[in-house]
Order: C-alpha cells, then structure tokens, then sequence
C-alpha cells in the first residue's frame, strides 16, 4: 500500500483525508496491524487507482471468481485508442499493450485462416471500459491502433465500478465506491449504468444495436465462441437472450457487425466452480 500511496506522490495525511479516517489509521494498515475489510478495500483501489490484486500482493484464483467480492482485472499497461471503422459507424475503445499486441497478431495470422473456406475467423479482444469486444471482419473498413502519447485515449472507469454496477440491484455497494457509482448514475441514467456492466450490446449491418442481458446461458454462448477462437461457421447462430422455455432470442452471426460483452461479469459466469 505505501509504494502505491508514494507512486502517486500521496502522504499518509493525504490518503486519509480521502478515506474519511485517521493517519493513524493509515499506518497500521500500511503495516498490516489493522485488517481491511471489503469495503475499504474497494475504495482504497479507487483512490490509489489500483486493482485488489496490486493492493494486496495475491492473484484471485480464476476458481474464486464467482464467488469474489472483487472486480476481475489484471495491472494493466496502458497504450492507447482501438478505433475501428465499420460499414455502420465507427467506435473507439481505450486498451492495454496486452490487447494491441492481440490484434496486430490476429492481423497478421488473418490471410492464413482465410484459407478455410467453411469459417469465417472474428476478430476479438478486451478494452479497459469492461468489454470483451467481437468484431466481424467482413464490415470492418479500417483499424487504427494509437498510442495515448499521440492521442488521448478515451475515458474509461475503475474496475471496481463495474463491478458495482453490475451488482447495484443487490443494494449492497456502500462507501467512496457507491458515491462513485451514484454520480455516473446521476450523469448518464440508470439504462445506460446498467447497461455497461450487464448487458450484451449486439450491432448488425444496417447499423440497428439490440441490448440483451448476460446470463448464464448466454455467457456459455460466448464462451463456446472463445474456446473455437472466435473461428466462426458460415450461416452460425449465437443465443443471445434466454429466459427458459418462455423465450430465446439468436442471433444471425453472418450479420452482425460488432458484439460488445461485459468482460467482469463474462468471466464470473463462465468461470469453473470451486471443488
């Protein structure tokens, strides 16, 4: 915690005067004579602008994921803007290093799984605004990778406001954190809050977008797409709205331009059960 605090040039005072605590306080959790607990935990990743893992030194195991407290992210190192053109608009998204090298390496392995005549190979990756993005490339017109140096990337949240979002229904987001969440809520509504946490936003190729809500059924969908590589047939239908024997919905994947998955609650659904 104190090389975390230091990083962003904070004295014990500073820190906690945005925790709403003592410097006391700080100093014995700073020396581990204090126990956090899950609340402080989350707000200390918002105010140091760090994940739970950096905060407290340990990987979340992916059997944990499902039953964790916390937001699903990595330390991320941070390279720009994704931008891509499509037949239908274009969009831009914030990502890491990890996700520009994904992308240049799916480009240049491209002309190859072409050879297949009976799939057609997506084009996927992860942005740091909790999306899990799938791209057909027969509507892509151009993509363009550019690095924050050169152009400011777009904004994007803290993992742990994803999360909280995504669990807002539950009333159980207390804190800095629920006052964060309260504030977006207040700027953009409580759709379209939701809606980036929780639900899966699918494009097709006259422009039209459709909001479905993540399941676990339709979290296995996209799931069974990841584990083929995103390598899809020709004339292929994804599920992408289940409610039981009542109703489905699915998808024409030959017309669908861009899917936008909600990455934290994608892999707390599609994680394996602890033993």
């Amino acid at each position: 915690m104190k090389e975390l605090r230091v990083r962003l040039g904070m004295t014990q005072k500073d820190l906690a005067e945005q925790m709403a605590t003592t410097q006391q306080t700080v100093a014995r959790w700073e020396t581990g004579k204090t126990q956090l607990n899950v609340e402080q935990i989350k707000d200390l990743c918002l105010t140091l602008k760090c994940t739970v893992e950096e905060l407290l030194g340990w990987k979340i195991d992916v059997e944990e994921w499902r039953t964790s407290p916390f937001a699903i992210a990595d330390a991320e190192t941070r390279y720009g803007t994704l931008r891509i053109k499509t037949t239908v608009g274009s969009r831009q998204y914030p990502i890491d290093e990890k996700a520009r090298e994904s992308i240049l390496r799916q480009l240049k392995e491209l002309h190859n799984l072409r050879r297949n005549n009976t799939s057609r190979p997506w084009l996927y990756c992860w942005s740091l605004d909790n999306k899990i993005l799938l791209i057909n490339p027969q509507y892509v017109r151009t993509i363009e990778l550019i690095g924050d140096d050169v152009e400011e990337m777009p904004g994007y949240y803290h993992p742990e406001i994803y999360r909280a979002l995504d669990d807002w229904d539950k009333g159980e987001v207390s804190g800095k954190l629920k006052k964060e969440c309260d504030a977006i809520i207040a700027e953009m509504g409580d759709q379209e809050a939701v809606r980036m946490a929780s639900y899966v936003r699918v494009t097709y190729d006259d422009g039209e977008d459709e909001w479905n809500f993540l399941d676990e059924e339709t979290a296995t969908t996209f799931f069974g797409l990841e584990a083929a590589t995103f390598d899809v047939p020709q004339c292929s239908f994804a599920e992408v709205e289940e409610e039981g024997y009542y109703r489905a919905r699915y998808a024409n994947l030959d017309r669908v331009a861009v899917m936008e998955v909600p990455s934290d609650r994608y892999h707390r659904l599609t994680a394996p059960e602890e033993a």
